[in-house]
C-alpha cells in the first residue's frame, strides 16, 4: 500500500517576517472585503483559539451579562492553548 508523504502545515513554521520601521506596515492593512471581525479572522487564516482571543479582546467588557474578567479569562485560556499548539507545531 502506498504511503502518503506527510507535509507540515505551511503555518507550522514561523510566518514570513515583514520589515517595520515602527510606522504603519502592510500587516496592519485591512482587506477591502472586511466588514466584520470574521472576515479578518478568515483573511489571516487564524485558528479557532487565535480567533477567539481576537474576538474577546475586541469586545473586552462589552458582552452583556458578563464581567470584563470573563473576556480576560477567555483570552488567557486560549493563549495557553496557542502555546500548547505552538509547542506541537500546529497551525496557529
Amino acid at each position: 500500500m502506498a504511503k502518503w508523504k506527510e507535509l507540515p502545515h505551511p503555518d507550522c513554521v514561523d510566518r514570513n517576517k515583514i520589515a517595520s520601521d515602527g510606522l504603519s506596515t502592510s500587516y496592519y492593512q485591512i482587506p477591502s472585503h472586511a466588514q466584520e471581525l470574521r472576515h479578518l479572522i478568515s483573511h489571516k487564516a487564524m485558528s479557532k483559539s487565535r480567533g477567539d482571543i481576537f474576538k474577546a479582546c475586541y469586545r473586552l467588557g462589552e458582552k452583556a451579562g458578563t464581567e470584563t474578567l470573563y473576556d480576560l479569562n477567555k483570552m488567557k485560556f486560549f493563549i495557553d492553548d496557542l502555546i500548547e499548539m505552538h509547542n506541537r507545531g500546529e497551525h496557529l
